[in-house]
């Protein structure tokens, strides 16, 4: 966005969104920084963090010996970061953010070691859980935000563990990111609008990331090492059913303004190819999750979901699970579906001018 859509924008929102003169200025300033000397103004933040983080932790330890200084250090290095975040500019927000996460990591640290737990992995995610969720609504950037909703979601899968429970977990977040970006407009303008942007963007991160486990390689593996969990053939068949049905579900959510004749065709269309790559459910939940952000218009997630299917498309091909002839007979059939499909919208969505 360059210098005049902004002031156009910025003339658009100030009456209802209530800016004052000088936080038009500071907002306006923002984009006058070309995007190299952002990065240079990153770099040389992070650099001298660390440098005021040795500072910091080093005397913090040495006069209360043990775990309570290094909590201490922690606590004010976490408030250094939440008030840098209020000051204007690159440098002071990635300091503030570099300032945030040391602290927010010493505190996870120190309170899971105090725990005396096991499992080490499970101590850190039950503390991270709350104090990542609490960060989330505290003062910060989008991108620290970002990375506590992502943190909140990692500690929910460290939490579940290896099982069919991670895979709907996977799913659950699928379906909540998809049905987020596809009301985007709905909730854009509302007041924790970048809270709920920020839990989009890592519930779309952790549900491709975790679509993985969906694969026909990893639930075989999946399957002998939780021998002895007995899950219910209900919810082997959900895991196979449910990335197929988020799809047709953000199809016929799109399509929703077309004529029956067309949703059906479509639908019927896609539920043929579903049937040829039902083994590639990370295919169908990248797909799902394509569609719901290009009707958002997200640009940056319009970039990389495709790339994780494509990824998902080639672990599909590599798996060993099937034979080569079946999984290039299949791929075959879905490119000619996709082709077939592909000329059939143009005659049923053409319109003359």
């Amino acid at each position: 966005m360059n210098k005049v859509e902004v002031q156009t924008l910025l003339d658009q929102i100030q009456q209802p969104a209530g800016l004052s003169q000088e936080q038009r200025e500071r907002l306006s300033a923002g984009v006058d920084s070309p995007w190299w000397l952002s990065i240079l103004l990153g770099l040389a933040a992070w650099v001298s963090s660390l440098f005021l983080i040795g500072s910091l932790v080093g005397p913090s330890v040495l006069l209360l010996d043990g775990p309570a200084g290094m909590a201490l250090a922690g606590v004010l290095m976490l408030c250094a970061g939440l008030w840098l975040f209020g000051r204007p500019g690159v440098f002071p927000e990635q300091m503030g953010l570099a300032f945030a996460l040391g602290g927010q990591g010493l505190l996870v640290y120190v309170l899971a070691d105090a725990m005396a737990a096991s499992d080490e992995m499970r101590s850190a995610a039950i503390v991270c859980l709350p104090l990542s969720a609490g960060l989330l609504l505290a003062p910060g950037s989008i991108l620290f935000r970002r990375l506590c909703a992502l943190l909140v979601f990692a500690s929910i899968a460290v939490l579940l563990g290896s099982g069919p429970g991670l895979t709907l977990y996977g799913l659950l977040l699928a379906c909540m990111a998809i049905v987020s970006w596809l009301l985007r407009s709905s909730w854009v303008s509302a007041r924790y609008a970048l809270h709920l942007r920020a839990l989009t963007d890592a519930a779309t991160l952790m549900a491709l990331l975790l679509a993985l486990y969906g694969h026909q390689g990893l639930l075989d593996v999946m399957s002998q090492h939780t021998s002895a969990i007995t899950a219910p053939a209900g919810v082997w068949l959900l895991i196979h059913l449910g990335p197929g049905s988020l799809l047709l579900l953000t199809l016929g959510w799109l399509l929703r303004s077309e004529s029956v004749r067309t949703r059906i065709a479509v639908l019927l269309a896609a539920g043929l190819l579903l049937i040829l790559t039902y083994q590639a459910p990370g295919l169908l939940i990248s797909c799902a999750l394509g569609l719901a952000v290009y009707h958002a218009g997200s640009r940056s997630w319009s970039v990389l979901v495709p790339a994780f299917a494509l990824f998902y498309l080639a672990e599909f091909y590599y798996s060993l699970h099937i034979s080569l002839l079946h999984k290039s007979l299949l791929l075959c059939a879905s490119g000619l579906s996709l082709l077939a499909i592909r000329q059939g919208l143009k005659s049923l969505l053409w319109r003359p001018l």
